[in-house]
Formats: C-alpha cells, sequence, structure tokens
C-alpha cells in the first residue's frame, strides 16, 4: 500500500477529557462510540490523549475545546510530522464526532485536500455574503504541508476563545477551508460540560445509553501534560 492511501497516514486525534470518579478516569460515553463508528468507517485513531482540565473552576468549558487543541493536539502532530516522513496529514476532531454515512476514508482521499479544510460543522452563519460564524468545527484536517503553518495560528492566539471562533477567524483570513453547501459530519447526542444538559443532534448514531454505549470501551487513556503547548 502506497503512504498515501494509508489510513495510518492520516491520523485522527480526538480531542477529548476524562473525569475521575471513584478512583478512576472516565471518558464521555459518546466518545468510544464515535471511535468505533470512524474506524468502521476506515479511519485511523490515534490512542487517546486527553486533558483533564478543571471546569469550570480552573477553565471556562467553553475554552477547554481550544486550549486542548493549541496545548494537546497540535504539538502531538507536529511531533507525528517529524518522526514520520509517510505522515501526509492529520485530523482533529471532536469526542462527539459523527461521520456521515457516505463519509468513508476512501471519500476522503478522493477529494484530495491540499489545504487545511473543515469537513464537519453544524451550520454557518452569514452577515450579507461573508461568513460571520461557523458553529462546530466536529472534524478539521491539516495536510502535512500546512501543519507548520497553523501551529503558528494556534500560538499566535495566546487568549483562550470558542474553538469555532478560532476556526471562523482561519476561514475569513483564508487559512481554512471550508464547504459552505455541505458539512461531512456532525455531532452524536450527549451530555454537555458548555452546554449543562443535554445537546441534542440529528446524528444516525442513537446513544440514549445503549448496548454500544455500554460495550465500547477504549483501554488505552493517557493524560496529557499540562505544560506541553509546544508554542
Amino acid at each position: 500500500m502506497k503512504a498515501v492511501d494509508n489510513p495510518k497516514n492520516y491520523p485522527i486525534h480526538y480531542v477529548t477529557y476524562v473525569k475521575t470518579k471513584d478512583g478512576k478516569r472516565n471518558l464521555p460515553t459518546e466518545v468510544p462510540v464515535s471511535i468505533a463508528d470512524t474506524k468502521k468507517q476506515g479511519f485511523h485513531v490515534l490512542d487517546i490523549l486527553a486533558d483533564d482540565y478543571k471546569v469550570p473552576d480552573e477553565i471556562p468549558a467553553y475554552h477547554a475545546g481550544f486550549k486542548h487543541m493549541r496545548d494537546i493536539a497540535m504539538p502531538r502532530i507536529v511531533e507525528l510530522m517529524k518522526k514520520n516522513k509517510n505522515l501526509q496529514g492529520a485530523f482533529i476532531v471532536e469526542g462527539d464526532l459523527c461521520l456521515d454515512a457516505d463519509f468513508t476514508f476512501k471519500k476522503f482521499l478522493e477529494m484530495k485536500l491540499k489545504r487545511p479544510t473543515w469537513l464537519g460543522y453544524k451550520k454557518i452563519l452569514k452577515a450579507g455574503n461573508s461568513i460571520h460564524y461557523v458553529v462546530g468545527n466536529f472534524m478539521i484536517y491539516i495536510p502535512r504541508c500546512c501543519v507548520e503553518e497553523m501551529k503558528r495560528e494556534f500560538c499566535d492566539q495566546t487568549r483562550l476563545v470558542y474553538s469555532d471562533r478560532f476556526f471562523t477567524k482561519l476561514v475569513n483570513k483564508g487559512v481554512l477551508k471550508i464547504d459552505t453547501n455541505r458539512s461531512y459530519a456532525s455531532e452524536i447526542e450527549h451530555t454537555s460540560n458548555v452546554k449543562g444538559g443535554i445537546r441534542e443532534a440529528e446524528c444516525r448514531i442513537a446513544l440514549n445509553n445503549n448496548i454500544v454505549a455500554k460495550t465500547n470501551k477504549i483501554k488505552k487513556v493517557q493524560v496529557a501534560s499540562k505544560n506541553s503547548s509546544g508554542c
């Protein structure tokens, strides 16, 4: 298999967290369900490298996603690129990712993406003909050629923000591409720390504490260092 056709050379980093309960670190229920489905679609998922930010005492819930991406996901991707010359690119996805049924790894390859691309979002808000805000950064792809450029964008954003506000800024700067006619992913309905309750969604996967959620477990979970920004 050629490097450009191997899913392992387009690894996915899941943005997620752990909560400690009864001495055990637990992932959100939807994360293993999402990972199992993403793998079925043909993608390669990296071992979980989670955060354990104290929300909201240490950091507001709505800033935790951006902090994780800047301080954990991007440094990890940069290191992977340095170690493996065959890596073609990488994805940053949210823990509740729900890929569309037709968005397989094969479909992704056929797109031949050459620039960072926002593949999964909830909706686009416009002001006239301009994009005002894109809601929901479910899936971001960064090709190898643009990893350092994206790292600089993250590092320049020293103030914590909503992650989708950050990516909207990059769309308007021309750094990040987006298909305004279609999103290729949505979110699994789940309990949201940001919303403080159930976040409803139109995902084809029904969570609802069903047998899938109960049987899909992630055995290997590492918690990232809090001093790993790389900036």
